[in-house]
C-alpha cells in the first residue's frame, strides 16, 4: 500500500486557528442574524438518529453530537460556577455537564428542574454533582426564589430545554443575570423534529418543529435590547447556525 505523506502545513494551520478565535466581529446582534443555517432537514434527521441513542454513562442524554461538542467548548472557555438547565427528562445532559466541569476543575453547582424527577435515571439521581428540583416552570419564582438566585455565584450558564413558559423563565431569570452569563435556547432551528425519536423510529414519520421557538426568542431579545448578543464562535462553529440551537447561544453584556 503506496504511503501518502502528511502535506499539511501546521504553521499556516494554527495562524488560521489564532485568527479564527479571536473575538473580533464574534458577537453580534439578534437583528443582524438570519433564522436560517447550513443543515437541512434530511441532514438533521440522519444525525437525530444518533442523538435519540446517545447516552453518556448509561444514561440517555438526548443530545445532537453538534451541541456536544459546542457545549463542551462552552463550558471549558466560560467556565461556569452556576449551570441552570430547564428540562431534566432522565438526567443524561445534567450529569454530562456535572462531569465535563468535573474534569475542567471546576467547582461549580448544577441544577436541573423538571416538573416530574420520577423519569430520572438511577446514576443522575445519585450524582453528588448535580442537584434536581422538581417544580412548574409556570411558578419559576417557587422553583428558584429570589434569595436562592442571589447566592448563586456567576457566571451562569442557563440551559432552556423545557420548552415550557420560555418567555416567563428568561424574564424571570433576566432580573438577576450578570455581564458574562450566558444563555443556550435549545431546539431554535425549525427544522428540528416535531416529536421526540423521529429520525430514530421510521413508523413516526419526519415532522418540522417549526419556527415558534426561534420567533419567542427573537421577540424575547427585541425586548432587552443591548442585553444580549449572539455568541457566533458557538452557533457557527460548523457553519451558519449548523446546530439545533439556531441563533440560541447569547451572552449577556
Amino acid at each position: 500500500m503506496e504511503v501518502v505523506e502528511d502535506l499539511t502545513d501546521y504553521k499556516e494551520l494554527e495562524e488560521q486557528l489564532r485568527k479564527e478565535i479571536t473575538d473580533e466581529g464574534r458577537f453580534v446582534r439578534i437583528e443582524d442574524r438570519q433564522d436560517s443555517g447550513v443543515l437541512t432537514d434530511q441532514i438533521i434527521s440522519s444525525l437525530s438518529h444518533g442523538k435519540y441513542m446517545m447516552n453518556w454513562r448509561g444514561t440517555i442524554v438526548l443530545k445532537d453530537p453538534l451541541s456536544l461538542t459546542i457545549n463542551q467548548q462552552l463550558l471549558w472557555e466560560l467556565k461556569p460556577q452556576t449551570v441552570i438547565e430547564f428540562g431534566a427528562y432522565k438526567g443524561g445532559s445534567a450529569l454530562w455537564t456535572a462531569d465535563m466541569l468535573k474534569i475542567f476543575e471546576c467547582q461549580s453547582r448544577v441544577i436541573s428542574i423538571d416538573i416530574d424527577l420520577s423519569l430520572l435515571d438511577a446514576t443522575a439521581r445519585s450524582s453528588p454533582h448535580v442537584e434536581f428540583i422538581e417544580g412548574n416552570l409556570f411558578q419559576v419564582e417557587k422553583c428558584l426564589p429570589e434569595e436562592f438566585l442571589k447566592n448563586l455565584s456567576h457566571p451562569w450558564l442557563l440551559v432552556e430545554d423545557a420548552h415550557v413558559n420560555m418567555i416567563g423563565v428568561l424574564e424571570y431569570l433576566h432580573k438577576f443575570m450578570q455581564p458574562g452569563d450566558y444563555i443556550c435556547v435549545e431546539d431554535t432551528n425549525p427544522l428540528t423534529p416535531m416529536m421526540g425519536g423521529q429520525g430514530l423510529v421510521k413508523e413516526l414519520g419526519y415532522g418540522l418543529y417549526g419556527p415558534t421557538k426561534m420567533n419567542t426568542l427573537r421577540n424575547f431579545l427585541m425586548d432587552h435590547p443591548g442585553k444580549y448578543l449572539v455568541d457566533t464562535r458557538y452557533t457557527d462553529m460548523f457553519g451558519y447556525n449548523a446546530s439545533w440551537n439556531m441563533n440560541g447561544y447569547l451572552k449577556r453584556v
